[in-house]
């Protein structure tokens, strides 16, 4: 199979979760359990766009983490799980406890979680990538998540890619009529009808596209917060090489050491998606002078660029959500 070509801000997330599960397995590593569950797990491997170096997708990074995860669900449609399995049983050979659920996440997800509970594992630490493309996870699945360990315990934890980028197109928001299908699909992803007035004040003009986007994250945040009941959410926003925002990913926590943790990442990973995008820049720059015959005088590696802005790199304070648009 081709390997596919990922930007530099996949490259980005991807290391984000990785330095989280790291901390996660270490502050889980008194206990004789970590669960992980990748809801959309791809291709355990890929190249990057920018260099055509090898970026390990987020099956891998969660397998070698260290203290290892002794439970690992990775969940992929059918036809890209047989080939997810096969690529992980010859990287891995004999590794415990990884299991590859073919199928809809929404159906085998809750599937999993019953296996867990009657292997009496609903205590554990647990950690779930949710990386869809665009709005295929629903409601009903991130319910499920949240509810899997004991009320005692804090619940799993949860990073989700919420592709805000993408809405306004499905919906067709710019068009002679709203895509009603796309809107159903919108309504179990996030559980309510919530969405509509952004939509339709989006597509009256007046709320603007930046002001829109951030509109939808604060409802997912919301709802997770009041309907979920976790304690800590905010999002990251990731952007191209164009500065376009693409996709935000939200963090959801119980715990003050995943609410510390993730804040401190997150700090940190502002500064660096700046950088990273500068040096993407740089590499294109680069790129359509070779293509006109003229070489540039030396490589240029990430760590030579500087970002536009400075920005401080430890520091990450998010607001609490709102309430939802069309209720204020």
């Amino acid at each position: 199979m081709a390997a596919k070509k990922w930007g530099w801000w996949t490259r980005h997330k991807l290391q984000i979760l990785e330095d989280y599960l790291a901390e996660f397995s270490r502050a889980a590593k008194n206990v004789d359990e970590r669960i992980y569950l990748d809801l959309f797990a791809g291709w355990p491997e890929n190249q990057s766009r920018e260099t055509d170096e090898l970026i390990l997708g987020s099956a891998r990074r969660a397998i070698e983490v260290r203290p290892a995860f002794t439970r690992i669900g990775l969940f992929e449609l059918e036809g890209k799980s047989e080939r997810l399995e096969r690529a992980i049983r010859h990287a891995y050979p004999g590794r415990p406890g990884i299991k590859v659920f073919p199928g809809d996440c929404n159906a085998t997800v809750p599937q999993a979680l019953r296996q867990l509970r009657i292997l009496k594992l609903d205590w554990a630490p647990t950690f779930a990538f949710v990386d869809q493309f665009d709005s295929e996870i629903k409601w009903s699945t991130l319910q499920q998540i949240a509810q899997f360990r004991q009320a005692k315990y804090t619940k799993a934890e949860m990073w989700i890619l919420f592709a805000t980028g993408m809405y306004p197109r499905g919906l067709n928001l710019h068009g002679e009529g709203m895509n009603a299908r796309y809107g159903d699909t919108l309504t179990e992803m996030i559980g309510s009808e919530e969405w509509v007035p952004i939509a339709q004040d989006t597509r009256s003009g007046d709320l603007s596209p930046a002001d829109a986007r951030d509109e939808w994250v604060n409802l997912f945040r919301w709802r997770l917060e009041h309907d979920l009941g976790y304690r800590h959410t905010y999002g990251f926003t990731m952007r191209n090489t164009g500065g376009q925002e693409i996709y935000d990913m939200v963090f959801a926590t119980d715990h003050q050491a995943g609410d510390r943790i993730m804040r401190h990442l997150y700090g940190k990973a502002i500064a660096e998606h700046e950088d990273m995008r500068q040096h993407a820049l740089v590499l294109r720059r680069d790129e359509r002078a070779r293509s006109k015959g003229v070489d540039a005088l030396f490589s240029v590696g990430q760590h030579m660029v500087t970002a536009s802005r400075l920005v401080d790199g430890r520091i990450y304070l998010p607001e609490p959500p709102r309430p939802p648009y069309g209720a204020r």
